[in-house]
This record gives structure tokens, C-alpha cells and sequence, in this order.
């Protein structure tokens, strides 16, 4: 999908309309970039894992469906559906489905220009 100044800025964007990515198995991603952020919607099937990873950019995790745990600089954090989280920039972190419920976040990350994602070795 096209940054926002492409698409111009009266059009709403409908997530369905956004190409699935596979990232992982169990993992896929829908994602758009504007000038400034880029938002991620992943949908994890229960049992995926998402490996410990890094980017400089900070994170703003909100799920909207299921349980999953973080770890984040090696300390725990849950969260449910109606939370969210706030990842510092250049902090190691991975993440797990929590139960047999799929779960689906928004991750906005404020850079137009995301970084790929640095794969920590003790995955």
C-alpha cells in the first residue's frame, strides 16, 4: 500500500484492503507507511512465537483480540485484548500467544522509513 501523500488524505484505508504479508509461521501482517509512522496489524495464531528482535524506533503495541507475553528486555509483559504497551527504541523484544485464541495489535511505530528488524542471536 502506497504512502499516505499517494493516496491522498480525504480517503479512509480499510484494513481488508491492505496485502497480507506471512512473516513467520502462524505470524501475518498488514502494514502501511505514512510520512512520519508506519502501523503494523499482526495476527498471531495461538502457539506462534514472534522472536526477540530490536529497531530503534519506538513501539506502541495495542491488542485488540487474545493474550500474548512479551518479553522486553528480558522482563515479562502480558497483555490482553483492550491493552497496550510502549516499547522503548533499540530494546531487545519477542513476544508468544498466550492460549488457544488468536490475537491481533496495531504496532505504530512514529518513522516513516521503518528499519528492518535486527534478529537477537539467543532466539
Amino acid at each position: 500500500m502506497g504512502k499516505v501523500s499517494e493516496m491522498g488524505h480525504r480517503e479512509g484505508i480499510a484494513w481488508r484492503n491492505v496485502p497480507v504479508e506471512e512473516v513467520l509461521d502462524g505470524v501475518t501482517r498488514r502494514r502501511h507507511s505514512g510520512e512520519t509512522f508506519t502501523i503494523v496489524r499482526y495476527t498471531y495464531q495461538p502457539g506462534s512465537v514472534f522472536p526477540v528482535h530490536a529497531h530503534p524506533e519506538e513501539q506502541l503495541t495495542i491488542v485488540h483480540s487474545g493474550a500474548i507475553e512479551f518479553q522486553v528486555d528480558g522482563q515479562p509483559v502480558r497483555l490482553e485484548a483492550g491493552m497496550f504497551a510502549v516499547i522503548p527504541g533499540g530494546i531487545p523484544h519477542g513476544a508468544r500467544v498466550i492460549g488457544d485464541e488468536a490475537v491481533i495489535s496495531d504496532n505504530y511505530i512514529a518513522s516513516g522509513e521503518r528499519t528492518d528488524l535486527q534478529w537477537s542471536q539467543e532466539s
